[in-house]
């Protein structure tokens, strides 16, 4: 069955190379997991140790590769992207969104700015999952009581909800409320019944700009080490030493979370009637969560503990499809 399978996917080989070299995008994500490449065996074990993937603001993948290591290793992979994209005659993408080598104040363009040289506006910008998690590593562990508390102040430091968006959806949850004959509805009774799905749906949100994420970070880590940092043990809830040289060298990043000016980052993909009232749905092309996802995805796609290098770049090709 393995060999029939095998064969299915070689037929098909020039279509699936022509569907990927046709896939572009103005705003591109970059990210790497080591986890996949531990599944080669035979002789293929050991050659490679990454797999660096880049995909677009719909969660298409343009590029995948494997490479022993995650520098210069991807100096070809940038060079025929920006090729491709020259070739076919398509505007040059705007961001790449990366984990890493973000920027460089005062010291010149970061290694992977060289990369795609080609592109010589290419923003390049700090996930700000990445960011988030640097600054969580403050804390002195994840279970404490405070911690999912402290995240979400942690956001709420970073982004702001769009204000038309957020009244539109309370609006359809009042009108939902008043539908199922709940009396006496204030704002304090709407709010509790939004859920996070529904307001990463329905609302898009923005950063807040460099400064003003600065301060209010800044009163948020003051409150944390202080009493209200404290659960009912008097256990803290972040590591004061480690987190004021975590926030010393992250301080400089909050400018590269921003986002960039003109570039339109969410993308209307339909509605949906609650109550009677129409509500937008959009689809955020900020950060690379979509791309871990897809990783994740890749190495559950790829059965057992271990493969040879053929079916393993079977499994690579097949797994990503719709």
């Amino acid at each position: 069955m393995l060999a029939v399978y095998g064969r299915d996917i070689l037929s098909g080989l020039d279509h699936i190379k022509a569907r990927i070299t046709s896939t572009f995008g103005s705003i591109l994500k970059m990210d790497s997991t080591k986890k996949i490449t531990k599944k080669l065996s035979g002789i293929a074990e050991g050659t490679a140790l990454w797999l660096t993937s880049v995909s677009n603001e719909k969660g298409q993948i343009l590029i995948s590769v494997l490479t022993a290591q995650e520098g210069p290793a991807l100096d070809i992979m940038a060079t025929d992207l920006v090729r491709r994209y020259s070739n076919a005659g398509v505007a040059p993408p705007r961001l790449l969104y990366v984990d890493c080598d973000c920027c460089r104040e005062g010291r010149g363009q970061t290694k992977l700015k060289e990369r795609f040289g080609g592109w010589p506006e290419l923003v390049v910008k700090l996930d700000i999952y990445h960011f988030v998690r640097r600054l969580a590593s403050g804390c002195t562990k994840d279970t404490h009581p405070l911690y999912p508390v402290f995240m979400a102040k942690l956001s709420s430091c970073i982004f702001e909800w769009d204000r038309g968006d957020v009244a539109l959806l309370r609006q359809a949850k009042r009108e939902q409320l008043r539908q199922e004959g709940v009396p006496g509805i204030t704002e304090n009774l709407v709010d509790p019944q939004i859920t996070k799905e529904e307001l990463a749906l329905h609302c898009r949100r923005q950063t807040r700009g460099e400064q003003q994420t600065i301060v209010m970070i800044v009163q948020l880590l003051n409150e944390s080490i202080g009493v209200k940092g404290r659960d009912f043990l008097g256990v803290p809830l972040l590591d004061q030493e480690r987190m004021q040289h975590i926030w010393q060298v992250q301080q400089r990043r909050v400018k590269c979370i921003q986002d960039e000016p003109g570039v339109l980052l969410y993308r209307h993909t339909g509605t949906t009637t609650k109550a009677g009232i129409v509500l937008p749905n959009y689809r955020c092309a900020r950060g690379s969560t979509s791309l871990e996802s897809f990783h994740l995805h890749v190495n559950r796609f790829i059965p057992g503990t271990s493969a040879n290098s053929l079916n393993f770049q079977l499994y690579l090709l097949e797994g990503p499809g719709p």
